[in-house]
């Protein structure tokens, strides 16, 4: 997001408990170093930065439900708060819906005050919390050139990748860099889910993107993954800084020395793992199938010629619905694969269960409404085709092609397009009308 500074509205009670800790860490610091000053040449640089981490949790907007990372430093001589974020875009750029949906969003590293960077998230109400890092003086300076240098106009730029290339990843390797490959080193393990599980379990709250995800999202991001690629998470990447150590003068000490929650929103926190909503999915989607196949029945078998017209025009503009939805999808899903660069929506077998050719339902649909034999026939083949390729769906999850996590999706258009092809069936011999 864009930052712009505000009144100043911050936990001031926690903050300076934050700041008063770093000067007692630069002091021991300080105090470790002077036995060695004391034999050696040259005197050590006086050790007056602090680092942290500052990890923001989700929000209500889509852009901001997978929450946001950024580096704070602080320098005890000048009194200088900067806070380096990673995540910063412009909502007002006219090309901001074309890069979007061609996967080609650039963001670009911005530095802010804490005092604007605190009253944003805190508005917002989403939590703050603040890990400092036990870097030693040398390192300090170095991340704070590295950031300044990238910071500036001609360097600050990058293409956003949502799981690869993103606010957090890019926190997460330069405190790698920081510390030696030490974050690197401690993420080997497996990751707690794959891509989509953490995409999943972080927008489980708000059901329109929660489903657009399962959707848009392909085979790849069902690979299993390590923790350092769990990391495009900021929530997750405090956990693994918290179990980081580095280098000390008695052996090995924690990277992070102390966490502190700044702020605690009045919201509650991400789920651990993503809800299991198959059987959910199944029951709305059999409810939509008994719909069709009831309505058919009903447009075929009632007595008076209105009611039967009636029931047979629902159930026509309902298969307008259902085509130009599922037909769309799908004409979205192939244009994500052939013609953008999000990676992980290429080769999504979603394709198959939101089938291209649905749209054609979008006009016949009409034609059942109208009582149309030619139309309500075509209707039934597209109907029949849709749910052949749902279940082809289903079985090349037998190991034909490499496995999608797209059950419970299945589990809706099944019976979906199954109530449609049966309705559509019932009605074929005189095309919805039932002679008198």
């Amino acid at each position: 997001m864009s930052f712009r500074p505000r009144a100043p509205a911050v936990a001031a009670a926690a903050l300076a408990a934050v700041i008063a800790s770093w000067a007692a860490l630069g002091t021991a610091f300080a105090a470790q170093a002077a036995p060695a000053a004391l034999s050696a040449q040259p005197t050590p640089a006086p050790d007056d930065l602090s680092v942290a981490v500052m990890t923001f949790g989700p929000g209500d907007h889509p852009f901001f439900r997978f929450g946001h990372d950024a580096i704070w430093i602080h320098d005890r001589e000048t009194g200088v708060d900067r806070v380096y974020n990673f995540g910063t875009f412009t909502f007002d750029s006219p090309r901001l819906i074309l890069d979007f949906l061609h996967g080609r969003m650039t963001y670009w590293l911005s530095v802010s005050s804490l005092a604007a960077t605190l009253e944003i998230y805190q508005r917002e109400n989403r939590s703050i919390v603040v890990q400092e890092l036990a870097l030693d003086p040398d390192a300090k300076r170095a991340l704070r050139a590295r950031l300044d240098e990238n910071a500036r106009p001609e360097n600050r730029a990058y293409k956003y990748d949502y799981f690869r290339d993103n606010c957090a990843t890019r926190v997460r390797d330069a405190i790698d860099a920081a510390v030696g490959g030490r974050v690197r080193a401690g993420a080997r393990g497996g990751g707690r889910l794959t891509l989509r599980g953490q995409a999943l379990r972080m927008t489980a709250g708000y059901l329109p993107l929660y489903v657009a995800l399962d959707l848009v999202l392909g085979p790849d991001v069902d690979l299993p993954i390590d923790r350092w690629t769990e990391t495009f998470i900021p929530e997750e990447l405090e956990h693994v800084l918290a179990e980081v150590t580095v280098p000390a003068t008695a052996g090995e000490q924690p990277l992070v020395v102390h966490t502190t929650e700044v702020f605690h929103p009045r919201r509650a926190p991400p789920l651990a793992v993503p809800p299991s909503r198959g059987g959910a999915f199944f029951l709305c989607g059999l409810a939509g199938g008994l719909v069709f196949f009831l309505l058919a029945v009903g447009s075929w078998a009632s007595r008076p010629m209105l009611l039967r017209a009636g029931l047979r025009a629902l159930f026509g503009l309902l298969v307008v619905g259902v085509g130009l939805a599922a037909g769309f999808v799908g004409c979205f899903l192939v244009y994500l694969w052939i013609g953008t660069d999000h990676v992980v929506a290429h080769r999504n077998q979603n394709i198959l269960i939101c089938a291209p050719f649905a749209l054609a339902l979008a006009v016949l649909g009409f034609g059942v409404l109208l009582g149309r034999p030619g139309a309500t026939r075509k209707a039934s083949l597209v109907a029949a085709a849709a749910l052949v390729t749902t279940v082809l769906a289903g079985l090349v999850k037998i190991g034909l092609l490499r496995h999608q996590e797209n059950g419970a999706l299945i589990a809706f258009f099944l019976p979906v397009w199954l109530g449609m092809t049966a309705g559509l069936a019932r009605l074929w011999p005189r095309g919805g009308f039932r002679a008198s």
